[in-house]
């Protein structure tokens, strides 16, 4: 078994049935992050099966603990980003596109961390990590052939939700753009600045 593979439990839970978590504090953080990055590379790879499969962060966080029985009262914010470096370097070292561009905000933006991750692993931090997640998005379901994956290979797509929010803050900074107006007639002038009317 390599670090990243997750043993299976050695039975299921029945209702009522208390599990024996460990602590982060008991194994240790070093311990706790190459379990939790393996059981996240599951979850992630479960995601990769679907044309378009994303997973939020707060699930990630959930079910790695779930699934490794260690568990943390830190927030996720302080822990998971390390996790997902993990899982990265060791897509990277597997040949394979970053898994972690699946894992996403409630919004469904990336992950806070992920450009810093790709920079990190690349040499080259995005300017737009939605955007680069897109793409390297497209490659995770290509490489891992997606069910749903369109016959022309698909393309790279922002996620719906996040699509509408920044359409709408488009939107809202054009709205908020001073109008030019003349002095003399108050209507509004051209981009060159002289009106029609008056001058």
């Amino acid at each position: 078994m390599s670090s990243f593979d997750v043993a299976a439990p050695d039975h299921e839970l029945t209702d009522g049935e208390d599990r024996a978590w460990r602590e982060v504090s008991d194994v240790g953080i070093a311990v706790a992050r190459t379990e939790w990055a393996g059981a996240a590379r599951e979850l992630l790879l479960g995601a990769a099966k679907k044309y378009q499969g994303l997973v939020q962060h707060k699930d990630v966080a959930a079910g790695v603990q779930e699934l490794t029985g260690i568990r943390t009262k830190q927030p996720t914010r302080q822990w998971m980003g390390g996790v997902l470096a993990e899982v990265s370097a060791e897509s990277l070292r597997r040949g394979e596109p970053m898994l972690s561009a699946l894992c996403v905000n409630t919004d469904e933006s990336v992950f806070d961390g992920y450009a810093a991750i790709v920079g990190a692993a690349t040499g080259t931090t995005p300017a737009d990590a939605d955007v680069h997640a897109s793409h390297e998005r497209l490659n995770v379901y290509r490489h891992f052939e997606s069910a749903g994956l369109p016959s022309d290979g698909g393309s790279p797509v922002i996620p719906s939700k996040l699509s509408a929010a920044r359409g709408r803050a488009r939107k809202a900074a054009i709205a908020e753009r001073p109008i030019n107006k003349c002095p003399k007639c108050n209507l509004q002038t051209p981009a060159n600045g002289i009106c029609d009317t008056c001058d």
